[in-house]
């Protein structure tokens, strides 16, 4: 009698097994879509931080329960995601470096889909130039800055070095001295002012043996009230072998 219960019990457990291992029916993805994040004057790419930078958030129309997905923007503003379901989306442009817009039931088909956003940044970088100073032993940048909106004034603005390319606000060398950053107290309006920053190399020699590459970039935070979390801007940035 216990071996036929035991029979029984193992019948159950693997019919249970099989059923569960049983591939589902469902479709997978099958759009992609891609594009960039691009100034509204000009159409440069507007750039960010990869880690904790800007986001395209969307949304799903057709479902009771709305679920929030976010596609990544990458460092030079560029995006792209290869595993979307085709369909109808809200898509919002908000908490980044830029003014937030929404775009209602965004239709994105099956295949291919290319979509560039055209945005107006909080603050540009105008006429950057990152250059090695090899007697004096240090970085130098100067550079202007635009203000999206008369609603713009700027915090801050910083020379930022890195090991790699994705060197910003998020992943940075912590290095020391007076020259490589401004702090506005209270916030700076935003006028023709150039600016010169410079990282001292002999100062932050720990930061920077040589014989290898080190990445630069100037960045700039603003202050706008209203618009939620403000992120971040960017020139490109240099790449300097010491």
């Amino acid at each position: 009698m216990k071996n036929k219960i035991y029979q029984v019990g193992l019948f159950l457990f693997l019919s249970f097994i099989m059923v569960s291992c049983v591939k589902d029916n469902m479709p997978g993805p099958n759009s992609q879509i891609f594009g960039a994040i691009k100034d509204s004057v000009g159409g440069g790419l507007v750039e960010t931080d990869l880690v904790n930078g800007s986001v395209i958030e969307v949304f799903e129309l057709g479902y009771p329960t709305q679920v929030s997905q976010k596609w990544l923007i990458k460092q030079n503003g560029e995006y792209r995601n290869n595993l979307v379901f085709s369909g109808s989306y809200d898509i919002y442009l908000r908490n980044g470096n830029f003014f937030p817009y929404t775009i209602p039931a965004y239709n994105i088909k099956p295949g291919e889909n290319k979509q560039d956003f055209l945005v107006v940044p909080y603050i540009r970088i105008k006429n950057c130039a990152i250059t090695y100073d090899a007697a004096n032993k240090k970085i130098n940048a100067t550079f202007s800055l635009e203000a999206g909106s008369p609603l713009v004034k700027a915090q801050s603005v910083r020379l930022y070095a890195f090991s790699d390319m994705y060197v910003g606000e998020q992943t940075k060398f912590g290095t020391s001295g007076t020259t490589f950053s401004q702090t506005f107290s209270p916030v700076k309006t935003i006028d023709n002012t150039t600016y010169n920053l410079s990282i001292d190399l002999a100062a932050n020699a720990s930061l920077f043996p040589t014989g290898r590459d080190y990445f630069f970039r100037v960045g700039s935070f603003a202050s706008v009230s209203g618009v939620g979390t403000i992120r971040s801007n960017y020139a490109p940035y240099v790449k300097i072998s010491l």
